[in-house]
Protein backbone atom coordinates (compact mmCIF):
# COMPACT_ATOMS: atom_id res chain seq x y z
CA UNK A 1 0.00 0.00 0.00
CA UNK A 2 2.79 2.42 0.90
CA UNK A 3 4.59 1.72 -2.41
CA UNK A 4 1.44 2.42 -4.40
CA UNK A 5 0.83 5.65 -2.52
CA UNK A 6 4.45 6.72 -3.12
CA UNK A 7 4.18 5.97 -6.84
CA UNK A 8 0.95 7.96 -7.13
CA UNK A 9 2.53 10.86 -5.22
CA UNK A 10 5.56 10.82 -7.52
CA UNK A 11 3.38 10.71 -10.64
CA UNK A 12 1.25 13.61 -9.38
CA UNK A 13 4.37 15.63 -8.46
CA UNK A 14 5.93 14.99 -11.89
CA UNK A 15 2.69 16.01 -13.61
CA UNK A 16 2.56 19.23 -11.56
CA UNK A 17 6.17 20.03 -12.44
CA UNK A 18 5.47 19.50 -16.14
CA UNK A 19 2.37 21.69 -15.88
CA UNK A 20 4.38 24.46 -14.18
CA UNK A 21 7.11 24.28 -16.81
CA UNK A 22 4.56 24.42 -19.63
CA UNK A 23 2.78 27.36 -17.98
CA UNK A 24 6.07 29.24 -17.59
CA UNK A 25 6.92 28.65 -21.25
CA UNK A 26 3.56 30.15 -22.25
CA UNK A 27 3.49 33.00 -19.72
CA UNK A 28 7.09 34.26 -19.76
CA UNK A 29 6.91 35.66 -23.34
CA UNK A 30 3.80 37.65 -22.34
CA UNK A 31 5.52 39.29 -19.36
CA UNK A 32 6.98 42.78 -19.97
CA UNK A 33 10.64 42.81 -21.07
CA UNK A 34 12.45 43.60 -17.82
CA UNK A 35 10.53 41.03 -15.74
CA UNK A 36 10.67 38.41 -18.50
CA UNK A 37 14.47 38.79 -18.56
CA UNK A 38 14.65 38.43 -14.76
CA UNK A 39 12.41 35.36 -14.76
CA UNK A 40 14.60 33.81 -17.43
CA UNK A 41 17.74 34.66 -15.40
CA UNK A 42 18.91 37.14 -18.05
CA UNK A 43 20.32 40.38 -16.67
CA UNK A 44 23.58 42.33 -16.77
CA UNK A 45 23.95 41.61 -13.05
CA UNK A 46 23.67 37.85 -13.64
CA UNK A 47 26.36 37.97 -16.34
CA UNK A 48 28.72 40.01 -14.15
CA UNK A 49 28.11 37.71 -11.18
CA UNK A 50 28.91 34.65 -13.31
CA UNK A 51 32.20 36.22 -14.47
CA UNK A 52 33.15 37.40 -10.97
CA UNK A 53 32.22 34.05 -9.39
CA UNK A 54 34.67 32.39 -11.79
CA UNK A 55 37.32 34.94 -10.70
CA UNK A 56 36.67 34.19 -7.01
CA UNK A 57 37.02 30.45 -7.72
CA UNK A 58 40.28 31.11 -9.58
CA UNK A 59 38.79 29.60 -12.75
CA UNK A 60 40.46 31.61 -15.53
CA UNK A 61 38.87 29.72 -18.42
CA UNK A 62 35.33 30.06 -17.03
CA UNK A 63 35.88 33.81 -16.60
CA UNK A 64 37.21 34.16 -20.16
CA UNK A 65 34.22 32.19 -21.45
CA UNK A 66 31.81 34.68 -19.82
CA UNK A 67 33.45 37.67 -21.54
CA UNK A 68 32.62 37.55 -25.24
CA UNK A 69 34.63 39.73 -27.59
CA UNK A 70 32.38 41.05 -30.34
CA UNK A 71 33.84 40.44 -33.78
CA UNK A 72 34.16 43.55 -35.88
CA UNK A 73 36.90 45.87 -37.04
CA UNK A 74 40.18 43.92 -36.68
CA UNK A 75 42.17 46.42 -34.58
CA UNK A 76 39.30 47.00 -32.14
CA UNK A 77 38.70 43.25 -31.81
CA UNK A 78 42.41 42.66 -31.12
CA UNK A 79 42.45 45.40 -28.45
CA UNK A 80 39.42 43.85 -26.74
CA UNK A 81 40.99 40.38 -26.85
CA UNK A 82 44.19 41.70 -25.25
CA UNK A 83 42.19 43.55 -22.59
CA UNK A 84 40.13 40.41 -21.88
CA UNK A 85 43.32 38.44 -21.14
CA UNK A 86 44.97 41.28 -19.20
CA UNK A 87 42.01 42.28 -17.00
CA UNK A 88 41.10 38.66 -16.25
CA UNK A 89 44.71 37.99 -15.16
CA UNK A 90 44.70 41.23 -13.15
CA UNK A 91 41.50 40.31 -11.32
CA UNK A 92 42.75 36.78 -10.63
CA UNK A 93 45.97 38.29 -9.26
CA UNK A 94 44.05 40.47 -6.78
CA UNK A 95 43.05 37.39 -4.80
CA UNK A 96 39.57 38.91 -4.54
CA UNK A 97 37.45 37.81 -1.59
CA UNK A 98 34.16 39.47 -2.57
CA UNK A 99 32.56 41.90 -4.98
CA UNK A 100 29.69 44.40 -4.94
CA UNK A 101 27.67 45.52 -7.96
CA UNK A 102 26.42 49.10 -8.11
CA UNK A 103 23.34 50.36 -9.98
CA UNK A 104 23.60 50.04 -13.77
CA UNK A 105 23.76 53.02 -16.08
CA UNK A 106 21.33 51.96 -18.83
CA UNK A 107 22.00 52.80 -22.49
CA UNK A 108 19.70 52.73 -25.49
CA UNK A 109 21.60 51.44 -28.52
CA UNK A 110 19.36 52.28 -31.46
CA UNK A 111 18.63 55.47 -33.33
CA UNK A 112 20.30 58.06 -31.07
CA UNK A 113 22.06 56.14 -28.27
CA UNK A 114 21.76 57.79 -24.87
CA UNK A 115 21.54 57.08 -21.15
CA UNK A 116 18.02 56.12 -20.13
CA UNK A 117 16.10 55.53 -16.91
CA UNK A 118 14.17 52.71 -18.61
CA UNK A 119 15.98 49.41 -18.28
CA UNK A 120 13.21 47.88 -20.40
CA UNK A 121 14.31 49.72 -23.54
CA UNK A 122 18.06 49.49 -22.88
CA UNK A 123 20.38 47.51 -25.10
CA UNK A 124 23.35 48.05 -22.81
CA UNK A 125 24.33 48.54 -19.19
CA UNK A 126 27.47 50.06 -17.71
CA UNK A 127 27.99 48.78 -14.16
CA UNK A 128 30.66 49.68 -11.62
CA UNK A 129 31.82 46.72 -9.54
CA UNK A 130 33.82 47.03 -6.34
CA UNK A 131 36.25 44.18 -5.80
CA UNK A 132 37.98 43.65 -2.44
CA UNK A 133 41.56 42.46 -2.90
CA UNK A 134 43.39 40.09 -0.53
CA UNK A 135 44.21 43.00 1.80
CA UNK A 136 40.54 44.00 1.86
CA UNK A 137 41.20 47.15 -0.19
CA UNK A 138 38.53 48.16 -2.72
CA UNK A 139 39.27 48.26 -6.45
CA UNK A 140 36.64 49.56 -8.89
CA UNK A 141 36.11 48.00 -12.31
CA UNK A 142 33.54 48.93 -14.93
CA UNK A 143 31.61 46.23 -16.80
CA UNK A 144 29.95 46.99 -20.14
CA UNK A 145 27.23 44.38 -20.63
CA UNK A 146 25.18 44.56 -23.83
CA UNK A 147 22.47 42.64 -25.60
CA UNK A 148 24.03 40.25 -28.12
CA UNK A 149 21.71 41.55 -30.84
CA UNK A 150 22.69 45.11 -31.73
CA UNK A 151 21.19 47.54 -32.17
CA UNK A 152 18.53 46.62 -29.63
CA UNK A 153 15.30 48.42 -30.59
CA UNK A 154 13.66 48.28 -27.15
CA UNK A 155 10.20 49.82 -26.92
CA UNK A 156 10.11 50.47 -30.68
CA UNK A 157 9.91 46.69 -31.23
CA UNK A 158 7.97 45.73 -28.08
CA UNK A 159 11.10 45.15 -25.95
CA UNK A 160 11.98 41.64 -27.18
CA UNK A 161 13.97 39.29 -24.90
CA UNK A 162 17.65 40.16 -24.51
CA UNK A 163 20.64 37.86 -24.43
CA UNK A 164 23.05 39.84 -22.21
CA UNK A 165 26.79 39.46 -22.79
CA UNK A 166 29.86 40.89 -21.01
CA UNK A 167 31.61 42.90 -23.76
CA UNK A 168 34.23 44.94 -21.91
CA UNK A 169 35.75 45.22 -18.42
CA UNK A 170 38.21 47.92 -17.37
CA UNK A 171 39.55 49.79 -14.35
CA UNK A 172 37.63 52.93 -13.40
CA UNK A 173 40.39 55.23 -14.69
CA UNK A 174 40.52 53.58 -18.14
CA UNK A 175 38.49 54.20 -21.31
CA UNK A 176 35.96 51.72 -22.69
CA UNK A 177 36.87 49.93 -25.92
CA UNK A 178 33.55 48.29 -26.84
CA UNK A 179 31.00 51.05 -26.14
CA UNK A 180 32.83 54.29 -26.74
CA UNK A 181 30.05 56.62 -25.55
CA UNK A 182 30.60 58.10 -22.09
CA UNK A 183 27.98 60.01 -20.11
CA UNK A 184 29.35 63.14 -18.44
CA UNK A 185 27.09 65.54 -16.56
CA UNK A 186 27.99 69.17 -15.99
CA UNK A 187 27.57 70.92 -12.65
CA UNK A 188 27.45 74.72 -12.53
CA UNK A 189 27.93 76.50 -9.19
CA UNK A 190 25.72 79.56 -8.89
CA UNK A 191 27.40 80.94 -5.78
CA UNK A 192 25.91 82.47 -2.64
CA UNK A 193 22.68 84.38 -3.44
CA UNK A 194 23.20 86.67 -0.41
CA UNK A 195 26.71 87.76 -1.42
CA UNK A 196 27.11 91.22 -2.86
CA UNK A 197 27.94 91.27 -6.56
CA UNK A 198 31.59 91.85 -7.42
CA UNK A 199 32.37 95.34 -8.71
Amino acid sequence: MNRSLRRITLIVAAALLLLCAASAAVLIPAVPGEWRDRLAGESPQAEISAYMSAILRGDRQAALDRWEVAQGEAERTARLERRREQVTAELLGLGASEFTLFEPQWWTTCCEPHVTCSSRSAGGARVQVQVLDKQGLPQIYVFDVFSREQPYWGDAMGSPPRDWVVRDVYALDQEPFYWRAVYESDVRWLGDPTAEPAE
